[in-house]
């Protein structure tokens, strides 16, 4: 199939346009309609959509106010966010303190002023070292809405404790000097308040099943959220008009596709930290274990001004095919490569499913780059109301929608899966060494070095085979490389194991990074920090 020329530009903008007029709060009337939107258009292009809904927990900031209580009550733009808790009808008032989020458990029943991003674990440690409440500043003029806890999905009984239990807002960075400049002075007096509704919710997951003409319990997984803050044009909408045109790209050639595909557009990304996957996950657990080649995210696509490439989210089984797609459309040969965070709907990678995307960003010397944002390419605008249709570009977005439709459909075609578990099975070893190297004769690390070099060696043993395959075989090799992909993924992402969910707690993952990877024996490092 010739995808460069099946994709229209006239689709995406016609996508764009209509996305740009819905905010999309999960579980509410602006993603019904969107989940509407959705399925019509899929049915539009003769594809019979999956519409599945479940119950979700869920979080909607509501409200938020903060005055100055002096002579002239100074009123400061604020927002709350997702599972804070609200504050009493009449708010709360007290005297701010200026702190750091690693020095909360000093701050009992304090308000707190704290620089950066709301972040999850900063609330969670707030909620417990029991301060009165928390006040982050942004980083720029744009205040940006968050999630405030670390739950990954819906909660499980066991996880409760950590739903945050004081009232958070953040402010602006202009706002924050203020207050700054005010507490150098005197002490400043504030009242905050805040409403935020959580609970049960009705939650609708579109998705849509494209069937191989010959494997066709194989597939690849392809997802995106469309639920948003404000209207999030570049933060989910580009994605979702995306997935939209690739939907009826594969459909249109579904001949062409000796494997299946699975395209899903996931709910309560934000409002339910990533309800709507998390579900997915856990109700075809059984069926993404046996049959899912690897899962491609697809997140802020189609940014302006967004040419810089990277391979995010990408587990090293995957990590070549995904460079080599970048690198073949869009002449960008050496792609950063991140491996996966805590983050963008990566549900599946406790299963052992493997992960790529292929990401556009802002360069490093863009006008609107911030490098604290995690979406819209790195844009100021991020989780904002400057979301907007304006900072679209639907020639990057038809690249984009190349990229990734090119990707999905060689994973359905290609006789011998791209996996190659030797690259995983090396960063093991590094690891092992990395580990051994910090913290010396404190833990017996030689067993694990030992482990990880028989693993190498095996593993080289078994790749060595693909060379010399007849055709009858590769279907047998390919499911082998599946099931070896289930334990490296797993074991190298996954705290908890196979069958929970990781909290969202631990930071974003680089290339060979000895902070990232293994969260089950990263603690470990402490023992040299503790040494020292």
């Amino acid at each position: 199939m010739n995808i460069k020329e099946a994709i229209s530009r006239k689709n995406l903008e016609s996508h764009l346009k209509w996305f740009s007029q819905v905010r999309r709060d999960t579980g509410g009337p602006g993603e019904d309609k969107a989940a509407t939107y959705i399925a019509t258009t899929l049915k539009n292009n003769g594809i019979e959509p999956l519409v599945h809904e479940f119950d979700a927990f869920l979080s909607y900031p509501r409200e938020a106010s903060l005055t100055v209580n002096q002579n002239s009550p100074i009123n400061l733009p604020c927002l709350t966010h997702s599972f804070a808790k609200s504050t009493p009808v009449e708010g709360i008032t007290g005297n701010v303190t200026l702190g750091a989020a690693n020095e909360l458990h000093k701050a009992k029943g304090k308000i707190v002023l704290i620089e950066g991003l709301c972040t999850p674990a900063t609330v969670l440690e707030g909620s417990e070292a029991e301060v009165k409440a928390l006040i982050f500043v942004n980083q720029d003029r744009v205040i940006h809405n968050m999630i405030s806890t670390t739950i990954w999905g819906t909660p499980t009984i066991d996880q409760t404790h950590r739903l945050p239990t004081i009232p958070v807002i953040s402010i602006n960075n202009e706002s924050g000097q203020k207050l700054k400049d005010l507490l150098a002075q005197q002490d400043v007096n504030i009242t905050m308040k805040t409403v935020v509704e959580t609970g049960w919710y009705k939650s609708k997951l579109p998705e849509v099943r494209i069937e191989g003409s010959e494997d066709k319990e194989t597939f690849t997984l392809v997802g995106g959220h469309y639920c948003s803050w404000e209207y999030g044009i570049t933060d989910n909408a580009t994605g979702d008009s995306l997935l939209l045109e690739m939907a009826r790209i594969l459909n249109e050639n579904k001949d062409k596709l000796k494997r299946s595909v699975r395209i899903c557009w996931w709910p309560g990304h934000s409002h339910g930290r990533y309800s709507g996957s998390t579900w997915y996950a856990d109700t075809f657990f059984d069926d993404l274990s046996k049959h899912c080649i690897a899962y491609h995210n697809i997140d802020s696509p189609g940014v302006r001004g967004a040419t810089k490439y990277v391979a995010r989210h990408t587990t090293a089984e995957i990590e070549a095919f995904c460079i080599q797609t970048i690198a073949t459309l869009t002449g960008q040969n050496e792609p950063p490569i991140h491996r996966p965070s805590r983050a963008a709907d990566q549900s599946f990678l406790a299963n052992g499913v493997p992960s790529f995307s292929c990401y556009p960003f802002l360069p490093d010397d863009h006008p609107d780059r911030r490098p604290w944002t995690g979406g819209c390419a790195n844009a100021l605008w991020w989780h904002s109301s400057e979301d907007t249709l304006d900072k679209a570009d639907v020639d990057i977005l038809s690249l984009d929608t190349l990229i990734s439709t090119t990707a999905v459909s060689h994973l359905s075609n290609i006789d011998i899966l791209p996996l190659h578990p030797e690259t995983a099975a090396q960063n093991m070893l590094q690891f092992a060494k990395e580990l051994q190297e910090a913290v010396g004769d404190e833990l017996p690390t030689k067993p694990l070095i030992n482990a990880a070099q028989t693993f190498n060696e095996k593993i080289q043993a078994f790749v060595g085979l693909k060379n010399r395959l007849n055709s009858s075989k590769y279907t047998l090799f390919n499911q082998a490389l599946m099931k070896l992909s289930r334990t490296t993924v797993s074991i190298t992402y996954s705290k908890g194991g196979r069958f929970s969910h990781d909290p969202a707690a631990w930071s974003p993952i680089m290339r060979n990074s000895k902070s990232s990877v293994y969260p089950g024996l990263n603690d470990a490092f402490l023992l040299s920090e503790l040494s020292k």
